[in-house]
């Protein structure tokens, strides 16, 4: 290769350098502004989850401490009455303390107002059934909605149904709770006579007697 031809090569690669140079050069206002839009961006989606975080906190804050003043219930109501707490976490809570204090009070209620307690036991039965179908697999719900049915089934007199969730939870879960299932579920199987506590606990039986 010729002297000339060699240089001609040579400046034509440096021509085309200062030219990639010159464009790199051009777009760095524009790289920069990307960069500087991006970063913002970034900012303001930062500030934006921590504002969305922090106000649902409180909100959340807010229902625990509803949750918590709850102890009737007749509060239980009056707490979600404008239904904010549907499909929260405090508002599932809420519904198995209502189911609770049916259970509790219906069983408190046995020797001295059976209509008063076949109402509060059958209200139980329907919200621990409920939640059993909505608790998904938490298994602390899932269980405390097995064992609260189990109970206010046995309670009304529904012996057979209160041996399915009974034997459900015993078999389900192998937790104390779960031993007490087995224990309840054998009682009830070693009992060979129910029927007079069946018929002391439906519905018929407590409107005669009030």
């Amino acid at each position: 290769m010729k002297a000339e031809e060699r240089k001609a090569l040579v400046t034509n690669d440096l021509a085309k350098g200062l030219e990639q140079a010159y464009e790199g050069a051009a777009q760095l206002p524009k790289t920069g502004l990307y960069w500087a839009l991006g970063a913002v961006a970034v900012v303001i989606a930062l500030l934006l989850f921590r504002y969305l975080m922090w106000t649902g906190e409180v909100a959340s804050s807010e229902r625990w401490v509803s949750l918590d003043e709850t102890v009737f219930s007749e509060q239980i109501a009056i707490v979600d009455k404008d239904g904010k707490l549907k499909d929260t976490p405090q508002g599932r809570l809420l519904e198995f303390k209502d189911a609770r204090l049916n259970l509790a009070e219906g069983v408190r209620l046995l020797g001295v107002n059976r209509g008063g307690a076949i109402t509060r036991l059958q209200s139980a039965v329907d919200k621990y059934e409920e939640l059993l179908r909505a608790a998904g697999r938490v298994p602390l719900l899932q269980q405390e909605a097995l064992w609260g049915a189990a109970k206010a089934n046995e309670a009304l007199g529904n012996i057979s149904k209160a041996k399915e969730w009974y034997g459900k939870l015993a078999a389900d879960y192998k937790t104390p709770l779960g031993a007490d299932a087995k224990k309840a579920l054998e009682r009830l199987e070693a009992s060979t006579d129910l029927r007079e506590l069946v018929k002391e606990f439906t519905p018929e039986a407590a409107g005669r007697r009030n």
